[in-house]
């Protein structure tokens, strides 16, 4: 009995071990096809009401920094009453089995440069950009770039966040439909060296540290995710005159794998204007009725394609050196529908 306790406590715990390493999958923004769905989208950085009240202080010029999108309102020539910056998704990474959202990292963000202003700073620049928001660890990662010293930061772990709002499941569950997810972080707290960097880099005394260490809640981060069905596979039939004294064409056909998931088995239909003999077939299964109407299986060697990998077939044509029009194309893999294009 204590033996058989024991084993099952190991098996408990390899269980979880293996619950806690749960596959994660990258995806890069508008390029990775996973689950039958491009993502893009963008995130927003708002300062909160308490750092408002420290920009005031020191009227910072503030602008963007490479594609984001800053937006600065002002009441008057000194209240802030709204700062953000809207950037770019470029990867998301999200849980392979409950498709919630691990991280989400964008492009670009906002720069404060600060003039002189007596007792509270000499003068500086920091630009905050790039934010990755952690959501497994609670943290936001920033490329930092500060003047006096500071340098360039990469990965720096600026702030910490209490709160996830709404759900971070970007995928959608229906199948074929574009769906547009909105989740936030709130509650950012700078880090110890956050406020570190921060103040240095502009240069802040001893009283305008003090205003910043008082910041309890930097702001909040919203994430926006667009999902759009994208085709998961496509097929290319390239179509060759072989200059011999036979009329012959000669075509290559390639079906693509564009998902993040292997396939298991294709077939490829056309249809001729007119009979064709077709010879010389290598890494398919011809069928055909009354030498027009064809069909194109896979053999054991590649009825399996690898997620973002593709396998070719071919074939030669007798054609009195015209290639017969081709019509009626259709196509599929792992049960999903591919388009399909024909090229000189």
């Amino acid at each position: 009995m204590k033996v058989a306790f024991k084993s099952l406590v190991a098996a408990a715990a390899f269980i979880a071990a293996g619950s806690a390493f749960a596959a994660t999958v990258n995806i890069t923004a508008g390029t990775t096809i996973y689950k039958g769905v491009k993502l893009s989208g963008n995130e927003t950085l708002s300062i909160s009401v308490d750092a408002l009240g420290f920009l005031d202080i020191l009227q910072p010029t503030i602008t963007n920094t490479g594609p984001a999108v800053v937006t600065v309102d002002k009441q008057d020539n000194f209240t802030h009453v709204n700062v953000s910056a809207t950037a770019p998704l470029t990867s998301l990474a999200l849980d392979d089995t409950t498709q919630e959202t691990l991280s989400a990292s964008s492009v670009g963000g906002m720069t404060w440069t600060v003039p002189f202003k007596r007792g509270l700073t000499t003068g500086g620049s920091i630009t905050i950009s790039d934010l990755q928001v952690d959501l497994a660890t609670k943290r936001v990662l920033a490329s930092v770039t500060g003047a006096n010293g500071v340098g360039t930061l990469l990965n720096y772990a600026l702030w910490n966040f209490n709160t996830v709002e709404s759900s971070t499941v970007v995928i959608p569950s229906t199948p074929n439909a574009t769906a547009i997810t909105t989740f936030k972080v709130s509650g950012l707290q700078l880090t110890t060296d956050g406020i570190t960097k921060i103040s240095t880099a502009l240069a802040l005394s001893n009283l305008g540290q003090s205003a910043l260490r008082s910041i309890l809640d930097f702001g909040a981060i919203s994430t926006t995710v667009t999902a759009t069905p994208a085709a998961t596979c496509s097929v290319t039939f390239k179509n060759t005159v072989i200059p011999t004294s036979t009329p012959l064409f000669n075509t290559e056909v390639t079906v693509a794998n564009n998902s993040s998931n292997p396939a298991t088995g294709w077939n490829v239909n056309w249809r001729y204007g007119k009979p064709t003999l077709l010879t010389n077939i290598k890494n398919a299964k011809l069928t055909n009725k009354y030498l027009q109407n064809y069909t194109a299986q896979p053999l054991s060697t590649n009825t399996m394609i690898p997620a973002g990998g593709s396998t070719t077939f071919s074939f030669r044509g007798y054609a009195n050196s015209v290639i017969p029009a081709i019509s009626d194309l259709s196509a599929t893999l792992g049960g999903q529908t591919c388009p399909v294009v024909v090229t000189p």
